[in-house]
């Protein structure tokens, strides 16, 4: 017996409400974490360290690692929620490279800072790894406000 589409939907999306509503899902794929601001630069954790100058360089680096911490916190949930989907996963699966890609440079950005041994070239490092946390958080958001399932 073929069973209309739109049944077939409504179960699907009442099995996931249920899934949901008794916690069965990992708490951590329940969050979505939006980091970016309206600049893109991100929130709190950037905002507190990109003002740093080359004498408060250990400061900034104690940050950036909390950056890196955060963006695997993040990626660990989407990939808690990628793991739950039953449909789009093509489409979700792109859109999870640009995440991928901006963590692979953040962390590419984060040796040339620890190679960085003068006050230009540290400030040119700094920049850069702003310039990764933007791209990163602004993934991060797309992946968020694409969630379809």
């Amino acid at each position: 017996m073929k069973i209309p589409r739109y049944s077939r939907s409504l179960r699907i999306g009442l099995g996931l409400f249920a899934v949901f509503a008794i916690g069965v899902v990992p708490k951590a794929s329940a969050k979505v974490i939006t980091i970016a601001g309206e600049d893109g630069t991100a929130a709190a954790p950037w905002v507190e360290i990109k003002d740093d100058t080359y004498s408060q360089r250990a400061h900034f680096a104690d940050g950036v690692a909390r950056l890196s911490s955060m963006l695997d916190d993040q990626i660990s949930v989407l990939k808690a929620k990628r793991a739950t989907m039953t449909i789009d996963m093509k489409e979700w699966d792109f859109a999870m490279k640009e995440v991928d890609d901006s963590r692979e440079y953040l962390t590419s950005k984060m040796s040339q800072l620890k190679q960085a041994t003068t006050p230009g070239t540290w400030a040119a490092a700094k920049d850069k790894i702003g310039e990764a946390w933007k791209r990163s958080q602004l993934a991060v958001d797309k992946m968020n406000s694409t969630i379809t399932s």
